[in-house]
């Protein structure tokens, strides 16, 4: 990302910003571009003048860390997500295992006070019999907080969707033992969520309307994932529907442009997702479910169109979750 394009950005912007906001730089390894991230961060903060709190966060392989990059995180309070797959981290990266472990190890002993890290493990079909294994690895390194996302870009069948079922049977007495012996749950995805209401909401879709993206090809969006969904199908309706526009026409129109697009992105709720055999609306288990409408389009090729196993996998999810909290009530 150019220069000019960060200053731009950030001059628009700002004035909308909550009074609490994260800024995330999104890539597919965001410490390739460390400078701009450093010049975004120095022009936000010097922007900063009605005392916003700004929050920094990036998702990174780890492979470019150094001293530098730690005490530059630190000093600016930023989250870090690192990604590790744990005991199935060489299939995915082969020969990654070792440093990034030996990263890991470094990051709890030199400890940095002022930024936030956690890990994420991704799973596919072809891993996800080390599920299970891997995470409680990642724990008993000492890791205290980590999350797992399972791939969906490719399908999965019965068989993978029966071993994901058995990993995380195993991996819900692992995190049962631990709880009394601690008093902690590591992995976020079997968390509590804190309830906002008395009313559960279905999930709703943030992009557009808590979330806008600036590519460095100065695009807007609602989110980086239209983004990486849609940037290849520029004459498609669907680019057009959720496309904010260039940047500089965006400035100048916001005020015609951002509401019409937005009201797009609204639609996005679980209520008006559909699978081949029904509305979600009609699945019992709509309020407990989360898919994002356009991970799900790789597979479906329609935005909002869920594969059938997805709803499976978030049965089997939602089965370890629930049982995860009967018995640590108990």
């Amino acid at each position: 990302m150019k220069r000019s394009t960060i200053e731009k950005a950030v001059e628009f912007f700002y004035p909308f910003l909550d009074e609490e906001v994260y800024i995330l730089f999104c890539g597919g390894e965001p410490l390739l571009a460390f400078d701009s991230i450093k010049y975004a961060v120095s022009i936000l903060l010097g922007k900063n003048r009605e005392g916003k709190k700004l929050k920094f966060s990036l998702t990174t392989n780890g492979s470019l860390l150094t001293d530098e990059v730690f005490h530059f995180f630190d000093e600016h309070c930023f989250d870090i997500l690192l990604s590790f797959d744990g005991l199935a981290q060489d299939m995915r990266h082969p020969g990654s295992m070792a440093p990034t472990r030996e990263l890991i190890d470094h990051i709890q002993k030199k400890s940095y006070p002022g930024m936030k890290f956690s890990i994420n493990s991704v799973f596919s079909p072809t891993t996800v019999n080390q599920l299970s294994a891997s995470l409680q690895y990642i724990i008993k390194s000492g890791v205290t907080d980590l999350e797992y996302d399972l791939t969906l870009d490719i399908p999965w069948d019965d068989s993978a969707l029966l071993t994901l079922e058995k990993e995380l049977s195993g991996l819900t007495d692992f995190l049962v033992s631990d709880y009394k012996e601690k008093g902690i749950i590591p992995v976020s995805n079997f968390r509590k969520e804190e309830p906002h209401s008395k009313n559960k909401q279905v999930f709703a879709c943030a992009g557009g309307i808590k979330n806008i993206v600036v590519t460095p090809g100065e695009n807007v969006w609602g989110c980086y994932r239209f983004h990486d969904y849609l940037k290849t199908r520029e004459g498609s309706p669907d680019y057009q529907t959720y496309s904010f526009g260039k940047l500089d026409d965006f400035m100048e129109n916001h005020e015609t442009v951002y509401p019409r697009v937005r009201d797009n992105y609204t639609d996005l709720r679980q209520y008006y997702f559909f699978t081949d055999d029904q509305l979600c609306i009609s699945c019992e288990n709509v309020v407990n479910c989360r898919v994002c409408p356009v991970t799900a389009a790789y597979i479906t090729s329609i935005i909002g169109k869920i594969p059938p196993w997805i709803c499976q996998m978030h049965g089997i999810q939602e089965k370890e979750k629930k049982r995860l909290s009967e018995e640590i009530d108990e």
